[in-house]
């Protein structure tokens, strides 16, 4: 009897695992297919830099990709950072109000700064522009290092963009249970604190960590009008889909500027599917010369 009851449970819970795995994946391909299809409440049961990393697959730059591994940095990073926060937590008691009374205010600025001096974060140098020097997209996204977080979490020094600088704040906070969410401007995406009784945007790198109000952003990098704003749904904070969507449009850029154009494509089309509102029918129609197949 009692062996019966063992016999049962174990088969109880090998069905649990089963119905728990992860469906493997003949391509990169297919596995985005997978992701882009699914619902907002499943799709938020995955890590935003396991998603992004993801869609960094195959890309030129990310050939020597590993993902657990740069995973497992992403939690030795925010298990370190979070130690040093809630050890210096002291300094915002003694004065709140250098750091505007917000407890996320110190946070963030902590977690930019550490990050920098313990780990040596940056802007990538060669991809520092204004509106005035934009470089071409087959520049600006050649190399995946400049737009996913593989640039800030696997070689010798960790370097990335506004493209993938936000994603990598965010993933580092979310570690450390703060209430971070992504948001994007006319060329520009940044993090937004989004909880525990507080709401503003920032932005770090090795010039340290900015900190700004929705307005800052109707003004730069360009300045975008209200209708503009409210049609592209600018200033928003993203939805885990939307976060992919975005993922998948910077696939798309990079695929594109290898002279991939059949996969970037293919991938534009996904990101319209995996979300699809006003940015990105957009961002479509802006491309629909190149959408068009050659025949």
């Amino acid at each position: 009897m009692i062996s019966r009851v063992y016999a049962a449970l174990f088969l109880f819970v090998l069905f649990c695992c089963v119905a728990r795995a992860e469906p493997e994946f003949a391509s990169v391909d297919e596995q985005l297919t997978y992701f882009a299809g699914l619902a907002e409440t499943e799709l938020a049961q995955y890590d935003i830099a396991y998603l992004n990393l993801v869609c960094a697959q195959g890309l030129k730059g990310s050939e020597n990709l590993d993902i657990p591994a740069c995973l497992a940095r992403l939690d030795q990073m925010a298990k370190e950072i979070g130690v040093k926060i809630e050890a210096g937590k002291s300094t915002y008691e003694r004065d709140p109000a250098s750091f505007e009374n917000s407890l996320g205010h110190f946070k963030a600025i902590s977690m930019v700064t550490y990050a920098v001096r313990d780990y040596g974060v940056m802007y990538n140098p060669a991809r520092i522009e204004t509106p005035n020097s934009l470089s071409s997209d087959d520049v600006f996204f050649a190399d995946s290092k400049d737009v996913f977080i593989n640039g800030l979490l696997q070689g010798e020094q960790p370097t990335g963009t506004c493209s993938s600088l936000p994603v990598y704040w965010i993933a580092l906070g979310r570690r450390m249970g703060c209430p971070l969410r992504m948001s994007n401007t006319l060329l520009h995406f940044f993090v937004r604190w989004d909880g525990d009784g507080d709401r503003f945007n920032f932005e770090g790198s090795q010039n340290g960590c900015g900190i700004y109000d929705d307005q800052h952003y109707r003004e730069w990098p360009v300045r975008v009008d209200e209708a503009k704003v409210e049609y592209l749904g600018l200033l928003e904070s993203f939805t885990r889909k939307e976060e992919l969507m975005h993922f998948l449009i910077e696939r798309g850029n990079c695929l594109k500027a290898n002279g991939r154009d059949e996969e970037a494509r293919s991938t534009y089309r996904l990101a319209l599917t995996c979300y699809p509102n006003n940015f990105a029918k957009t961002y479509l129609y802006l491309n629909r010369d190149f959408m068009k197949e050659k025949k």
